[in-house]
């Protein structure tokens, strides 16, 4: 090119850059103000570059004089050009200045996820290009008009304006997570520049109005890492940069600069104060990052991956079925479970870089009482001290067993890397789960919280070392001042949450893990006075039933449970002797029938207790309650006679081994122990006779494929399954009958 073309080329350029009104209106031209105004009438997507380059090339006057008022004008074209609007929102906090700008920065993060936080509307997208000011009416938008004066039809007859009108409200939420995304990039530039004695009082402002939108969003996991990046950012755990490969003076002209106010503050911080703002500043930092993982585990959209159900299938293969460990398998190569195990390991590395010492926290918080409480409460606007900064215990408790999961996982596939695995129960956890579920509704109610919750309790009760035989006593692994007392209380209290989540979530899978680390804390924890109270407190499920309608539901299925555990403690299988033998010695492990009162055995085998038959022509009505409730209670009596056959199965062998102590001089307990064993099975056989009539009963109504109202003067009636009653119930009671008759007539 030559020389000619070249100057020819400079001045169509000059000219071009005298009629941009950006340029052309460049102060000191015009005032700041002035120019302000301009640039609301002239800002599009197309010269916002221009812009982004006024602001970066010079000494940082412009951004700091007009940064702040920059951001109503800059978010909206995220929608329309997110890269060339995010370039210019990071030189706003580069070299704006940062106390303002971080104000209106939490300004705008309050309005995300509001009703109404959208009125400002994209000057780009207006077709005359006028915005609306404040004190100002809003345009009236007629739609799309026709030549003949009416608005345009699309194909199905529907306005175009509506149309335009559905999609805005699909993406508008879409919009709002890329705007905090952006103002959390913003903040994790402007706090850094901020100096002055009292940094914490702008993370006061500014974190909050981050967490309420987090909150009001979806919780994405997009928006989840970028607060993530900002905690980390904030927190000064920053990699070192890459060489850049563009030329030093956009390196240098996208520079943070200093805080233009900085000067103004001429007293030095005493050393106390900063050391107080440093602790002030790491606990704020400390209790967002809990609050967004509470919020992404207990309230997310986003799917969560079970934690207890790959622990089981993990470390205990056989205690799930094939189908399920088949599942469990499958999510080694899902791409969403991996992503969520990522960010996990993210939370956790967060929690690293911010010091934060989960078990140090909950043995501070298990320390605290409700004086205490009460006392740390802030009385000022900005924390003046990181006690005043409330901590979530529930939050707590998930990174805790976030960080015992990638734990488990990392040692089963390195065996060589050392773990800090609980090989005992810690009972200040144990408080401190207790507590939380009994005051925390939602974490009750969400399902990966309460499998948080079981992730926790399964590496303490059921993958611990076990007891060794040759010790007399368990290791006092759960006694906090000594007593036992304490100990057994708060297994209990354990036991009471497992319940809990038996009887009232409806996913089977949890239902089936509490169910699990209920068994092992009962055969392999506790005594066996506490076994038995157990136990019985489930018996006596019917007398408290009353108090709570979902008790009333599922009491057959509590006093199954009840029985079976009963069962496993009289005839423990191999794997039920495993349970015991983790921290029981061999004289606490198991039940006889000697420990056993009648009191136990009226409540295992309540023949008095049970509704008889209904008769022909009872009420129909009547007769379909009659049905219910025994229907209610078949799994109880189903367990009850699988016991009955176990005992009955095994009477002969009981007899036969007590004959030599006879020998020996024992003949008065021996006939009493025999007599006993005798009565129990005439309680059990009493209680059979009545089930032989309920049985053929019920299997006679399947059978001929008749109702429960079914009789000559019935009428239409309802069937078995209105009633309430399992067919496949009515076989698996038809099953224990008939396996309890046969044995007693072999004995």
């Amino acid at each position: 090119m030559s020389v000619a073309q070249g100057t020819s080329h400079s001045i169509e350029g000059a000219q071009s850059s005298a009629e941009d009104p950006l340029i052309a209106a460049l102060p000191p031209r015009t005032d700041y103000i002035t120019y302000l105004t301009i640039l609301e009438y002239q800002l599009t997507p197309q010269n916002l570059p221009t812009l982004t380059s006024l602001l970066q090339e010079d000494d940082g006057t412009l951004a700091t004089e007009i940064g702040w008022d920059l951001l109503k004008l800059v978010l909206p074209i995220l929608r329309i050009e997110p890269d060339k609007a995010q370039k210019c929102l990071d030189v706003i906090a580069r070299r704006g200045n940062p106390r303002e700008v971080v104000v209106r920065v939490a300004e705008e993060l309050e309005r995300l996820g509001q009703d109404g936080s959208d009125i400002e509307a994209d000057p780009s997208e207006r077709e005359d290009g006028l915005p609306t000011f404040a004190g100002e009416a809003p345009h009236v938008h007629l739609g799309t008009m026709s030549l003949h004066g009416m608005p345009s039809q699309t194909k199905s007859g529907v306005s175009a304006d509506k149309v335009d009108l559905e999609k805005d409200e699909d993406t508008n939420f879409a919009m709002e997570e890329v705007k905090l995304q952006a103002l959390l990039s913003m903040l994790s530039l402007l706090h850094p520049r901020i100096r002055t004695q009292y940094p914490s009082r702008f993370l006061a402002t500014s974190l909050p109005a981050a967490l309420a939108a987090y909150r009001r969003l979806s919780m994405s996991s997009a928006s989840t890492l970028a607060f993530l990046n900002t905690l980390t950012n904030l927190a000064g755990r920053k990699r070192p940069a890459l060489p850049p490969r563009v030329s030093t003076t956009d390196v240098l002209a996208s520079a943070p600069l200093p805080d233009p106010e900085s000067k103004n503050e001429t007293t030095v911080a005493a050393p106390s104060i900063a050391a107080n703002e440093a602790a002030i500043t790491q606990r704020l930092l400390q209790a967002v990052l809990l609050e967004v993982l509470e919020e992404h585990i207990t309230a997310s959209s986003e799917p969560q991956p079970p934690l207890t159900a790959r622990l089981r299938v993990s470390l205990e293969p056989d205690s799930v079925t094939t189908l399920r460990r088949a599942e469990v398998d499958g999510l080694e190569n899902n791409a969403d479970a991996g992503a969520a195990d990522k960010l996990l390991v993210k939370f956790a590395s967060v929690a690293r870089d911010l010091k934060l010492d989960v078990l140090a926290e909950l043995q501070t918080l298990d320390n605290l009482d409700a004086t205490d409480e009460a006392e740390s409460e802030s009385q000022h606007d900005y924390p003046t001290s990181p006690a005043q900064i409330p901590i979530s215990a529930t939050a707590l408790l998930i990174l805790y067993s976030t960080q015992l999961f990638q734990q488990t996982l990392s040692s089963k596939v390195d065996t060589s890397k050392t773990t800090t695995l609980p090989n005992s129960v810690n009972p200040m956890v144990l408080q401190i789960v207790d507590r939380q579920y009994e005051t925390d509704l939602r974490m009750r109610s969400s399902l990966p919280a309460v499998d948080v919750l079981l992730s926790i309790l399964y590496l303490m009760f059921c993958t611990s070392e076990p007891h060794h035989p040759t010790n007399e006593q368990p290791p006092a692994t759960l006694s906090r001042t000594g007593t036992t007392t304490e100990s057994q209380t708060l297994l209990l209290a354990i036991d009471n949450i497992l319940q809990d989540i038996f009887l009232t979530l409806p996913d089977a899978d949890l239902r089936d893990n509490a169910h699990h680390i209920a068994s092992h804390i009962l055969h392999g924890h506790c005594q066996r006075e506490t076994r038995l109270k157990i136990i019985k407190t489930l018996l006596l499920t019917d007398n408290t039933a009353a108090r709570s309608s979902v008790l009333e539901a599922h009491s057959g299925s509590l006093k199954s449970i009840a029985v079976e555990w009963l069962k496993a403690e009289l005839y423990p299988t191999p794997r039920v002797e495993k349970m015991m033998a983790r921290f029981q010695p061999d004289t606490e492990q198991g039940l006889t029938s000697d420990h056993l009162g009648n009191d136990m055995w009226a409540l295992v085998f309540p023949a008095d207790k049970m509704v008889p038959v209904p008769a022909v022509d009872v009420d129909s009505q009547e007769k379909e309650q009659v049905v219910g409730d025994f229907a209610t209670d078949m799994p109880f009596y189903i367990s009850s006679m699988n016991l009955l056959w176990m005992m009955a199965r095994n009477h002969d062998m009981s007899v036969a081994t007590a004959g030599p102590a006879e020998e020996e001089g024992t003949s008065s307990t021996v006939p009493s122990a025999q007599a006993a064993k005798v009565d129990i099975l005439s309680k059990g056989e009493e209680m059979l006779s009545r089930l032989v009539k309920w049985k053929d009963y019920l299997v006679g109504h399947v059978a001929v494929g008749q109702t429960v109202n079914s009789g000559p003067n019935s009428g239409r009636g309802h069937s078995l399954e209105a009633a309430g009653v399992s067919v496949t119930d009515v076989f698996a009671l038809e099953d224990a009958v008939g396996r309890v008759l046969e044995a007693l007539e072999a004995s």
